[in-house]
Formats: structure tokens, sequence, C-alpha cells
């Protein structure tokens, strides 16, 4: 029974899963913790900033489309980097939340939450989320996502695209008692024009020509320069 149990395909995976060159895969921070130095930190240190002050207005925001109270969104935005620090293989991934992942948490957490905007079911999707994404990966399960085909993959995040930006139009409009659900948004949303909140409206559209001049604008030198003609 014992030879038996040493020849399985269990032992064999676990044999060569528990080695030292797997752990050094599986995280990488071993690899090059050793050779950090200073001049990597103050490169790591500007980026950070730099990217904070992008994640910060993103996670906020992305805490409205899943419905969740605000500081959610910065958990989730910064809790998300600190984990990859460790198990990280990619510089050029995004951490933190998406559009998308923020549309289905609202849709299966939220809104089946007993009290309205309680967190307490995205906390616990969020949890086993991430605790089968770590087996997943432990596991080098990552093939799985070769058998979803790109149309479907394109389909539903066009489809996502679309049901988020229409969503923020009645907040954009501070429209109030509006469905979330899609099919009966559309409509509600025009029925309820009339209803639109000019602050609402007018600090929305503000915002829009401001992003929409900054993007025109471009550094050369020192020098701010109007770029009108960028792609």
């Amino acid at each position: 029974m014992a030879s038996s149990f040493k020849d399985s395909s269990i032992a064999r995976y676990g044999r060569e899963f528990f080695t030292a060159k797997n752990a050094r895969r599986k995280f990488p921070i071993v690899n090059w913790i050793t050779t950090y130095r200073l001049k990597h930190f103050i490169g790591d240190l500007v980026a950070g900033l730099t990217v904070g002050l992008t994640v910060i207005p993103q996670g906020l925001a992305y805490a409205q489309v899943a419905e969740l109270p605000p500081q959610y969104g910065l958990y989730s935005a910064f809790m998300g980097v600190f984990v990859y620090t460790f198990l990280g293989t990619s510089k050029d991934i995004t951490m933190g939340p998406t559009a998308i992942m923020s549309l289905l948490v609202a849709e299966f957490a939220t809104e089946r939450a007993p009290v309205k905007h309680d967190p307490t079911f995205a906390i616990i999707l969020t949890f086993f989320t991430g605790f089968i994404q770590l087996a997943m990966g432990l596991l080098n399960m990552g093939f799985v996502v070769q058998f979803i085909s790109f149309p479907v993959i394109s389909g539903f995040t066009s489809a996502a695209a679309v049901i988020i930006a229409f969503g923020q139009i009645r907040k954009w409009l501070g429209l109030q008692n509006v469905s979330r659900t899609f099919i009966s948004q559309f409509p509600q949303t025009f029925e309820k024009l009339g209803e639109t909140n000019l602050w609402d409206f007018g600090m929305g559209l503000v915002c829009i020509i401001v992003l929409v001049l900054m993007k025109k604008v471009k550094p050369t030198c020192g020098i701010l320069e109007w770029d009108w003609f960028a792609s």
C-alpha cells in the first residue's frame, strides 16, 4: 500500500510541487528581493505615487458602480497591489477593481444583500473568489481560460461597457429611483429627464470638459502646448 502511494500521480505531483524551484516561481519576490537597492526603491516610490493618484478616484468610481460604500473602493485598490508584491510575475498587469468586476459584484452581491448597500455579501464573494484564484494558480490551471472563445469575451466586454456607460447617465443627471436593470433602466431614464438635477448635470459637464481639455494639453520641455490634433 505504501509503495503504491509513493508511485501514485498524487505523490508524484506533490514531489514536483513542493520544491525550491517551484517556490521561487510561485513567489517571485524571493528572486529579486536580495538584489533590491535604494535606486529601485526611488523608482518604485515615484511610480507608486503616480499610480496612486489615478487609483484613488478610480476606486471611488468603481465602488459606485458596485453599489458599495466609497471606502471599499479604496480597500480594493491597494490590497490587491500589496498581495501582488509577493505573487506578481508581470509588471504591466492592472491590479485592483475593474468596471466589469464592479458590475458583477453589484449584480450578484449588492443586489442580493438583505440591507441596501450592505457590503457583507460582497466581502464573502471577494474572499471565495481570491481563494479559488489562488488555488488555480498553485495548481497551474491557467489553461482553463483557453476554453473561453474570443467572441464570448469580446461580446461580454462590449455589453458590459454599454451597460456601465448608460448606467452612469442616471447618476450624471441626478435621477432617483431608476432601475439598475438595463431593459427597465433605458425607458425610465428618458421618462425622468424632466427631473434632472441641474447641479449634478453641471458638475458632470464641467468635469468632462476639463478632462477633454487636459487630454489636448501635452508638456514639451516644461511648457504646456495645445495639441488639438492628437488622436
